[in-house]
């Protein structure tokens, strides 16, 4: 789709927009002639309320209005949307599918299919990431395509798969994340594996975790694949040498090729943790870029250790051709840590209501885990707050949270509650920047007209009244009990 770029502005946008999601409206403008292009020059003359990056119609030109790296107004307003704060203006793009009088709907929803395709591959933003106003705000928009039933029909054409063909990535292992091998582990996978290991490689395996961690990769992942790549470090076999500093095959894009050197081996191994960041997601890398490959990558096409295998990988891209490269690697991580049987991991959870207090006073924190199971993925780590359980593990090892997450039942660590103590106060953390803060615990008390802000707030006590499934008074409005917050909103820690 050819992109006209005239009406580019500043018009009614702010900075700091980091993209991450694709959010499709539509304009329910049916007035004559209220195309892109009229509604492009409308936002570029400032006389919009709202704006967008993109306009779309049934003709071949797409309108940009707004440069990705500037916010527009476009999903700020909450009618109870389930993405409402996980999308939002500082994340995501807008564009908005035109609808005047006499239009060709078929063509305006094929165009704007092909350019919000056309958009994923430029920013690497995948399928998934695509919602609708309506996902997020929970206003019932793109209205023309959501009232004529099409919207999965949308997803599907985009590459999602639709809804029957959506793969489940629920047991998927994401890269990004914190270690779960230690560095022992990691030496002693392959030192039993290579009795000959050069003194070079036990040096810089501590490099794996450091380069990873301030990416935000698993480092102990990266160190799987180099063991994959490079023969368990003894080069048997393997298209690269140690002396080329290179433990992940980068640049071997066919037999006989010799691949990317790196000065030292720390280079190397940022280079390959930046190469699996551009593959797992769409973040700015934190370090300088070393990756001479980093831009060949559709940023976030493989958030799974499982996609990193072109043929496993939904898009068709990945890392490597051959079957079950992402497989290999996980087997080789699951050796290295020794994982307990994955039937641990799906054992029976038996209903359990209460509350979960941590105390846990180390220096690494307490692991908040996606399964009850040793091996599982760290999804968080936390150091101490108040949690609700709504169940436990048959084994009785494992409270499950009421995100669905699971932490440890150690009496060394943590103390189960059935109740809370009516005065206790907890911690909440709010993610949204337009929280309304009322003067009573509901929507019929009015509003102070001031907003909470994306923060972490302290609550000294819950009341129930409409509109919220409870209601939560802030600390700071404590003396005079006039600022209240609706719970939905906000997240216990």
């Amino acid at each position: 789709m050819k992109v006209n770029k005239q009406y580019v502005s500043d018009k009614n946008t702010y900075a700091g927009n980091a993209p991450r999601y694709i959010v499709v409206h539509n304009t329910d403008n049916f007035a004559a002639g209220a195309d892109a292009l009229a509604h492009a020059k409308a936002q570029y003359n400032g006389n919009l309320n709202t704006s967008v990056h993109y306009y779309t119609d049934d003709k071949k030109t797409v309108y940009q209005t707004a440069p990705h790296n500037k916010g527009c107004w476009h999903v700020g307003v909450n009618y109870g949307g389930r993405l409402f704060g996980t999308v939002n203006n500082k994340n995501s793009i807008g564009v908005e599918m035109c609808v005047q009088a006499g239009y060709d709907f078929n063509k305006a929803f094929s165009n704007t299919v092909e350019f919000v395709r056309q958009l994923m591959a430029e920013t690497g933003i995948p399928a998934d990431c695509v919602v609708q106003h309506y996902d997020v705000c929970a206003k019932n928009c793109p209205f023309q395509i959501r009232k004529k039933g099409l919207w999965e029909e949308f997803k599907k054409q985009i590459g999602s798969g639709g809804p029957e063909q959506k793969e489940d990535v629920s047991a998927y292992t994401k890269i990004m994340g914190r270690v779960v091998a230690t560095t022992k582990q990691m030496h002693d996978y392959v030192k039993a594996k290579n009795p000959a290991l050069a003194q070079s490689v036990v040096d810089m395996i501590p490099l794996y975790l450091s380069e990873g961690e301030a990416e935000g990769v698993r480092g102990d992942i990266a160190f799987a694949q180099s063991c994959l790549e490079t023969g368990n470090f003894g080069f048997s076999g393997s298209a690269v040498t140690l002396e080329q500093n290179n433990f992940c095959g980068m640049g071997v894009t066919a037999n006989g090729l010799k691949g990317n050197s790196f000065d030292t081996a720390q280079s190397g191994i940022r280079a390959q943790i930046q190469h699996l960041k551009a593959y797992a997601d769409t973040a700015k890398l934190v370090n300088e870029l070393v990756d001479p490959r980093f831009k060949y990558v559709v940023r976030g096409s493989a958030p799974y250790v499982e996609w990193l295998g072109i043929q496993e990988n939904p898009q068709g891209k990945g890392w490597a051709a051959g079957a079950g490269y992402g497989a290999k690697i996980l087997g080789i991580l699951k050796d290295m840590i020794g994982e307990v049987d994955s039937k641990d991991a799906e054992q029976i959870i038996q209903t359990k209501a209460g509350y979960v207090k941590v105390f846990y006073k180390g220096k690494d924190g307490l692991n908040i885990r996606t399964a009850p199971c040793m091996g599982e993925n760290v999804d968080q780590v936390v150091y101490e707050g108040i949690y609700t359980v709504t169940g436990i593990s048959a084994d009785g090892k494992w409270y499950r949270l009421k995100s669905g997450l699971f932490i440890t039942s150690d009496r060394q660590c943590v103390q189960f509650m059935e109740h809370l103590p009516k005065t206790s106060s907890y911690i909440v953390r709010v993610s949204i920047p337009d929280l309304n803060i009322r003067k009573g615990p509901g929507t019929n008390y009015a509003r102070t007209g001031k907003f909470t802000g994306a923060g972490v707030f302290t609550i000294v006590e819950e009341k129930q009244g409409p509109g919220a499934s409870m209601w939560g008074l802030l600390k700071s409005c404590r003396k005079n009990r006039d600022g209240w917050i609706s719970m939905d909103f906000a997240v216990r820690i």
